[in-house]
């Protein structure tokens, strides 16, 4: 036979790794072995493409090193030492452990830890309807370094995803913004495909591109401008631009009236919002405006007001001052020549950016994590949401169009609508909870998609003081990580060649992954595996028809986002997500935060002394030469070769990025007697290890870089 005769072609998805990308491929089969990916086609031709990582899946598939059945562990946790066990008398042991767990401190002791990396909706929604119908716990993601940014969020947006807030219509196919503020992310690396190349668009449309990163990163090297600034001083950077702003008359009052808490009285006495019953006005939880047609406070939704957005006022001898008068006068306090004594950035290069943001038609904003992963990164995240909102560069009014399909996971975990949904916690609530048993003590852990150990803070603390708290610890995995070698139960899963789901994100598409081969050795699917796990505790009717039923299940959910939208039209390729048709005119986008807006002022954090966006100098950093006890600051981008520690052991992309390395300033290595290429040990209280010294003065003096993973 012609190779043409024996081999098969079958259109996949690479899942979006931690969200950043879902590109189609196919799969070339011949008998049962995947021999070439490519990318697929796509209705849109900027999503016909595929990145290194991709194009790696038959490296990942094919890899020596897989797990290959499951194992029990027979040494000290740490060890990586194992013995090999059968499915059933795996899954027989963790469910008897379950059991005995629950009975002793109650199924919430059971901590279902899901990372990002490969996670799909059947497989993190088959897990979440276990965590769901035993009432166990939903460990999330969020929070081991990235909570800063979800925190930030959800008090000045109610949300803990920004991202489409701060882009505006950047991503729908709109007209591009005149500026776009690349803030702390390199999508150059991290997102060169989902995002960086619709920057490179618009950038080629007319759009001004402008960089803020400690890095001079690839990202910086494609923009109209660079700011170099110093780590964790963003919220520094934004209060000089806000002074700016001000000053200039560049805040956009209309919005700011209609979409924020700018011109909510604030009580100079506690710090509260001036509400009704201050007043004794029937309405009294409303708040209150200071109507400048009466001269009085009145409840902010009255008919016929013009609220003030500035200025003092006494209402029934209560002191007030406007929140916008409040975030003014912190903005004060910190011109640009303050903000560059800070942050490292030219004053005029802050007063320039301030006043392009100010007289834009419209700035889109693209940021990540990266810029949040500090002490007090939730604040920095606040302040450029800040700098976005007084200029009205938020997405706060919608009008009909993309929306994304079904990501709520309902049609998981209302599987028994009678039972209660799962207890939660952050992963760093978890810490606390495995040692210190608050808020509820947790004593087994399940890790999914997710290499803990590596990717998690402080190594020394999981592996002395958390780890041996545990009396269970179980992970399916692919290969044996860090956190597998302290695994009890170790599970081999598979590749997403191995299984099929259902892709609806990031792109405005719904794919179908297919599965292209049968699972390798005695790999399973975490669909099956956790169907596996729900029959020996007795909820197996509850996964009944495997990864396939799952996506039915989502097919058949009755979600607007998803109607008209079929297996057999998955089939054909992808298919457009619905959109809503134009309304005819703006609707306000409510936001869920406790005053329905954009809070630039948080009256939850009063206490905290952090109601406004206030700068707050990082922890152990050289931001000063007296008085630090670390001489570098150590901060970590991102690898384009790499989805945190996923693809670290391909070789083809190893011969590509062999050794992990430190970038560090010229003058930095000369004081320490450091030539470039040489092994240098990187360490702190924490922890030690050796890498490559890299030298280049694209990054800041007494500033290191070491790439995440």
């Amino acid at each position: 036979m012609s190779d043409q005769e024996t081999t098969r072609t079958v259109r996949t998805v690479c899942p979006a790794h931690c969200g950043i990308d879902a590109c189609g491929i196919l799969a070339h089969v011949r008998g049962d072995r995947v021999i070439k990916v490519e990318p697929a086609d796509f209705p849109d031709p900027r999503y016909r493409r595929i990145c290194l990582r991709g194009l790696s899946a038959l490296d990942i598939t094919y890899h020596p090193d897989r797990l290959q059945y499951p194992m029990r562990r027979v040494g000290p946790r740490g060890e990586g030492r194992f013995e090999r066990i059968s499915w059933d008398e795996a899954l027989d042991e963790i469910a008897d452990r379950f059991k005995d767990i629950a009975a002793r401190f109650g199924w919430p002791a059971i901590g279902w830890t899901l990372g990002g990396p490969g996670a799909g909706t059947t497989k993190f929604g088959a897990y979440l309807r276990l965590a769901s119908l035993t009432q166990s716990t939903r460990v999330s993601a969020w929070g081991y370094g990235d909570a800063g940014l979800p925190c930030g969020s959800r008090v000045i947006f109610g949300t803990h995803t920004p991202f489409a807030l701060l882009m505006g219509g950047f991503m729908t196919g709109e007209k591009p913004p005149d500026l776009i503020v690349v803030w702390g992310s390199n999508p150059g690396e991290s997102q060169p495909l989902n995002m960086m190349r619709p920057i490179m668009d618009a950038k080629e449309r007319g759009a001004r591109v402008v960089v803020i990163d400690p890095r001079f990163t690839i990202t910086a090297s494609k923009a109209d401008a660079y700011l170099g600034l110093k780590p964790g001083t963003d919220t520094a950077l934004a209060l000089g631009m806000l002074h700016e702003i001000f000053r200039s008359g560049l805040q956009a009052d209309a919005f700011i009236r209609r979409h924020t808490v700018g011109a909510y009285l604030v009580r100079e006495d506690n710090g509260a919002f001036l509400r009704g019953g201050d007043l004794g006005l029937e309405a009294a939880a409303e708040y209150l405006v200071w109507d400048q047609t009466s001269g009085t406070a009145r409840p902010r939704n009255e008919d016929g007001i013009d609220p003030a957005l500035t200025g003092t006022y006494v209402a029934a001898g209560i002191g007030c001052k406007t929140a916008l008068q409040l975030l003014m006068e912190l903005a004060e306090a910190y011109p640009p020549e303050r903000a560059a004594e800070i942050t490292g950035v030219p004053a005029e290069s802050i007063t320039r950016l301030a006043r392009r943001i100010g007289q834009a038609e419209s700035a889109a904003f693209i940021t990540h994590m990266g810029f949040t992963r500090t002490y007090h990164g939730d604040i920095s995240l606040r302040g450029l949401g800040t700098v976005a909102a007084v200029t009205g560069n938020i997405s706060a009014t919608f009008r009909g169009g993309h929306r994304p399909a079904v990501l709520n996971w309902r049609p998981f975990l209302k599987a028994d609508p009678a039972r209660p949904s799962y207890a939660r916690l952050g992963i760093l609530q978890l810490y606390d909870a495995v040692i210190s048993g608050k808020p509820f003590p947790v004593k087994a852990v399940w890790f999914s998609f997710i290499n803990f150990f590596n990717q998690c803070v402080d190594s020394r603390k999981i592996a002395e003081r958390m780890f041996p708290q545990l009396e269970l610890i179980v992970a399916a995995e692919l290969f044996m990580t860090p956190t597998a070698r302290y695994c009890d139960i170790l599970l081999p899963a598979c590749s997403f060649l191995e299984f099929s789901d259902l892709i609806p994100f990031p792109y405005p598409y719904v794919q179908l992954q297919r599965k292209v081969i049968e699972p390798l050795f005695e790999a399973r699917s975490d669909v099956d595996i956790a169907a596996g796990l729900a029959r020996r505790l007795g909820f197996g009717d509850y996964f009944q028809g495997g990864e396939e039923g799952f996506i039915d299940l989502i097919l058949d959910s009755k979600d607007p986002s998803m109607e008209g939208i079929t297996r057999r039209r998955l089939e054909s390729g992808p298919i457009p997500l619905n959109v809503v048709p134009d309304l005819g005119r703006e609707i306000d986008i409510p936001f869920s935060t406790p005053s329905g807006k954009i809070e630039l002022y948080s009256e939850e954090l009063v206490a905290d002394g952090q109601a406004l966006p206030v700068y707050l100098e990082p922890l152990e950093t050289p931001l000063e030469p007296e008085g630090r006890p670390y001489p570098l600051a150590y901060i970590q981008g991102h690898s384009r070769f790499r989805t945190h520690s996923m693809f670290a052991n391909v070789s083809g992309l190893l011969d590509l990025n062999p050794e992990p390395v430190v970038e560090m300033h010229p003058a930095d290595a000369a004081e320490r007697g450091i030539d470039d290429d040489d092994w240098v040990t990187v360490y702190n209280d924490r922890g030690r290890t050796t890498l490559r010294a890299r030298l280049t003065d694209g990054i800041r003096p007494r500033v290191i870089n070491i790439t995440e993973g």
